[in-house]
This record gives C-alpha cells, structure tokens and sequence, in this order.
C-alpha cells in the first residue's frame, strides 16, 4: 500500500497523499518500520481492519517524513505534544509538519513546508447514510451552522462537508477536538473554500478547503500560512 499524491492543486507549501487500503493485507512489512510504541498500539485494536489502517497509514507517514529528512522510515522519530498530537523531532532545522486522517478503505496524509505553513491539519470521514442529522448537529455545529443545515438540499452532504472541515482546522489548531467543536464555523465558500467564524481571537488566520475526496467520503484541508518577514 503505496501513498499517492494528491492530483489537485493545493496551497503553497503542502503536500496531500491518499492510502487505499487492502482491509485484509499482510502488513508486517510495514509493521517492522513501526516503533515499539506504535507495534504495542496497533496491538491494543480489537479489529484486524483497524490494525491494518492504523500501521500502514503510520508506516506511509514514515515513509514520507524519512524521505524529506535523509533517514531510513524506522529511524524518523516521532513525539507526542499538547493534545497529543503527533510532530517530528529533527536536531536543528524547522521539521516538516505533518496530520493524519483515516476512515474506511482510506487515508490521508498532509505535509506542510514549516517555511510556508505554521500550521496543518486534515480530516476524511466515510459518509453514513443513518447517521442522525439533527442530533449530531445540536451537539457539534453552531447556531449558523444548524441553520445553514435546515436550507441544505441534500442535509447530509452538508452535516459531512462541515463535519471534516471542522476537524481539520481544529486539527492544525491542536487542540482536542470534541470541546472545540463549537468553537468554529464552517460554511461553503467558493471553488471548495470555507468561510471559517471563529469564536477564539487567536485562531483567526486560518484557511480550510473541500477536497475532492472517493466516493462516499468527505474530506477537508487546513492550514495557516506563515506570515512572511
């Protein structure tokens, strides 16, 4: 399982990869470029399709960071900070950013040039069909965004379309996502841009897009460019 890069034009500085995933592959290959942290974690999942996306999206994630930083997939060393979001420790140099997101057959990995970008985050969700509208709605979205949702023509598009949106400017933010949610707004823009409404004062400058995600799934970019000196 191989990361693709992303075909469409994305914003200066970032790189998108999607990983299709073989549910029932063979991932020891890729096991062995894993931590021992990280083999203990793919370990404590029950369902062997969740250790299959868990090691080979984070064996693609090494892959992708070793290449940038001249070092061997199993040596990249990756830590843990606020949130518990995951970056990359490089002695001297800004590390490249990175974010993750998996659901389904997919996932996505988003890199960010530290010389471009302060900040970067991704989200991809499998669209369910039974998922209960108003219910998510009431617990995640804002006023505007609920109203927004009542004049939608096709309401569920629209609840995944905000739904990955938000996770993934929450994501570049860092912060944990479930307190947050209605601390941002999500609402369509043109050619697949956000219009983000933001109720913290220090996340303002942030952009967020649609990606044009596989059939059945929604998926978002977000970053902050970095102020230029």
């Amino acid at each position: 399982m191989r990361p693709v890069p992303w075909p469409d034009p994305l914003p200066a500085g970032i790189e998108v990869y999607r990983l299709d995933f073989d549910l029932d592959a063979d991932v020891s290959a890729e096991r062995q470029l894993l931590a021992l942290a990280e083999r203990a974690q793919a370990d404590r999942y029950a369902r062997s399709a969740d250790r299959v996306r868990f090691t080979a999206t984070r064996a693609a994630l090494r892959g992708l960071l070793a290449r940038r930083v001249g070092c061997q997939p199993a040596d990249v060393r990756l830590a843990v900070g606020l949130h518990r979001k995951p970056f990359l420790e490089v002695a001297g140099g800004d590390a490249p950013l990175f974010n993750v997101s998996h659901s389904g057959a997919h996932a996505l990995i988003a890199l960010g040039d530290p010389r471009a970008v302060s900040e970067v985050g991704i989200d991809i969700e499998a669209c369910r069909s039974d998922v209960d509208v108003e219910a998510v709605a009431s617990l995640a979205f804002t006023g505007s965004e609920r109203r927004a949702l009542q004049e939608a023509g096709d309401p569920l598009q629209a609840l995944y379309s905000r739904w990955v949106g938000k996770e993934a400017v929450l994501k570049a933010i860092g912060v944990g996502v479930a307190e947050h949610l209605q601390s941002i707004g999500i609402h369509s823009g043109v050619h697949g841009r956000y219009v983000l409404e933001c109720a913290v004062p220090e996340w303002s400058g942030l952009h967020a897009v649609a990606l044009d995600a596989p059939t059945g799934y929604a998926a978002a970019l977000a970053w902050r460019a970095k102020e230029s000196t």
